[in-house]
């Protein structure tokens, strides 16, 4: 993504370099991560229980559990931030072309939405004064009470 003078000076200045593009669902991630490291943990359960006792060949099927849900989960969890895609882009993983290519747009799709921020920061510094009447006692109260529910 390229930018001008103004832009990166807007980038600096509300600090938004340091701001995250796409951002995937962590509970997804962690399901997804979770489902293959059972699987492992499963197979070395079965495979030390054969050489070692039920209770180090289960201690050792959890431990790969979590060790392996960790691993899964950083590889799987996506956070793709301004300055990278500033600094030139970063490599992604993907299963084929085809996601590749799906990625590309994706990318092209989420720069679209950093091009409106930018354009719309270029006003943050403007005031913008919007009138609000006052509302009767009544309404004023169910106002109230409908925004605590």
């Amino acid at each position: 993504m390229e930018l001008d003078a103004e832009e990166q000076a807007l980038l600096q200045k509300y600090n938004l370099t340091k701001a995250p593009l796409v951002v995937s669902d962590p509970i997804e991630d962690l399901k997804q991560s979770f489902r293959p490291a059972v699987f492992l943990g499963i197979v070395t359960f079965v495979v030390m229980w054969f050489f070692t006792s039920f209770t180090t060949a289960f201690g050792l099927s959890v431990l790969v559990i979590l060790v392996m849900t960790g691993v899964y989960f950083k590889t799987l969890r996506e956070q793709i931030m301004v300055s990278e895609l500033l600094a030139g882009g970063r490599k992604f993983r993907c299963d084929s072309i085809v996601a590749l290519i799906q990625k590309e747009a994706y990318l092209e799709y989420i720069c679209s939405f950093l091009r409106q921020v930018l354009e719309s920061a270029k006003h943050w510094h403007d005031r913008e004064a919007v009138p609000i009447p006052p509302l009767r006692k009544e309404d004023a109260k169910q106002a109230v009470l409908k925004a605590l529910r």
